[in-house]
């Protein structure tokens, strides 16, 4: 068990291009945040589920509104982060619903001294699978308040621990953990859930 880590599934997007709400997609077992929080959940102090509206969490779940009216996953950031009660959070994304249990570890384990742990493949940074600190909340204040949105941009203000794609392949061969889903082209996925 993670017991001092809470793990933040953000469900506030638009979901333009998907069409309609991406945390409710459907699987063969229920809703895409449905699986994510029996996967993931039971590794965790606590789990939040962050966005905008009524999100309906599953049992045992917190819904925390977004703190700001902007749309925007650093605003989702914004909320876990002052809403959990651990000294960090894995912050996914509700459109990431293959991410594995070890994925998680891997990533919380290389946390100690580091204000946020990111994978960064393939040159980018994987910032909606990540974990953050508390410590995060000045950088991330002072974008918000300046109008800036890019996660990424808080990066260069924090002690960021990069993973590379090489540790992730040690636990996710395939990555399939960061498979994520933004366009109905990609709802056959689903069936493998």
């Amino acid at each position: 068990m993670i017991e001092e880590a809470t793990l933040a599934i953000l469900a506030g997007g638009a979901s333009q291009r998907m069409g309609r709400p991406k945390h409710l997609l459907p699987t063969r077992r229920g809703t895409v945040v449905e699986h994510l929080v029996d996967t993931l959940a039971p590794f965790f102090r606590e789990t939040l589920l962050v966005g905008k509206g009524d999100l309906q969490p599953p049992g045992g779940v917190r819904w925390v509104e977004d703190a700001r009216p902007e749309r925007s996953p650093l605003v989702g950031i914004h909320t876990a982060l002052h809403a959990m009660g651990t000294p960090a959070a894995v912050v996914i994304a509700c459109d990431m619903p293959f991410v594995l249990p070890d994925v998680a570890r891997a990533l919380l384990v290389r946390a100690p001294g580091f204000d946020a742990v990111v994978p960064k493949v393939g040159g980018f940074y994987e910032p909606l699978l990540a974990v953050y600190r508390r410590s995060c909340l000045v950088a991330i204040d002072e974008a918000l308040e300046a109008g800036v949105f890019r996660i990424a941009s808080i990066y260069p203000n924090l002690r960021v621990r990069e993973v590379s794609e090489q540790v992730l392949r040690e636990v996710d061969p395939d990555l399939v953990s960061l498979t994520n889903l933004n366009t109905p082209k990609e709802l056959p996925l689903l069936a493998r859930l």
